[in-house]
């Protein structure tokens, strides 16, 4: 019984989260805010069902007094909350000119025209694309939520400033993940 009550209350803790967050990205679209590339979806479900664990795991060490399902409980939780960390710290904010990516503590603005070119490795899975934007990179995986409008505004903008035409490209592939030039790759020293 005890379990259940746990359960539930870890359910209306998720769900009351789930709303809150909803509600505030229904009011920053009404805002009118500038588009925005996220982490996939599974990073918050995956911190949902692996903090219900951690709380079964609790409760079990408590009503038995296991250390080592205390140490499990533990693992889950602390992997759960780098789950939300990497979820809620990690994006790109994009408008007409230019985009901010963050990551952490760091947050870096560049323009879309500073795009020199893109390098794209194909998995069984998705894709990982690599905006080269002179000395500095942005990695895309193309199962973040806003991945392929970005791209498309990216280059779009990216045409505009080098006055190109975006239909008389013919590396612009958007199916086979080509939005940009081919960079090669930088050799390591």
């Amino acid at each position: 019984m005890k379990l259940l009550f746990c359960a539930l209350f870890a359910g209306l803790i998720f769900g009351a989260c789930f709303l809150v967050d909803r509600g505030v990205a229904a009011l920053k679209g009404r805002v009118g805010q500038s588009g925005v590339v996220r982490m996939p979806l599974r990073y918050p479900v995956l911190a949902g069902a692996l903090i219900l664990g951690a709380a079964v795991l609790a409760f079990t060490a408590w009503q038995r007094k296991s250390l080592l399902y205390g140490l499990a409980a533990g693992v889950f939780a602390a992997v759960a909350v780098y789950a939300l960390y990497a979820y809620c710290t990690t994006s790109i904010r994009y408008g007409e000119t230019g985009f901010i990516f963050r990551r952490g503590r760091l947050r870096q603005a560049f323009q879309f025209v500073d795009i020199s070119g893109q390098r794209v490795a194909i998995t069984r899975r998705g894709c990982c694309l690599v905006l080269c934007l002179g000395e500095a990179e942005v990695v895309l995986y193309s199962n973040m939520q806003g991945f392929s409008p970005f791209l498309e505004a990216a280059y779009l903008a990216w045409c505009q400033a080098k006055q190109l035409d975006p239909q008389a490209q013919d590396f612009h592939n958007p199916a086979d993940y080509r939005w940009f030039p081919d960079q090669p790759e930088k050799e390591r020293q």
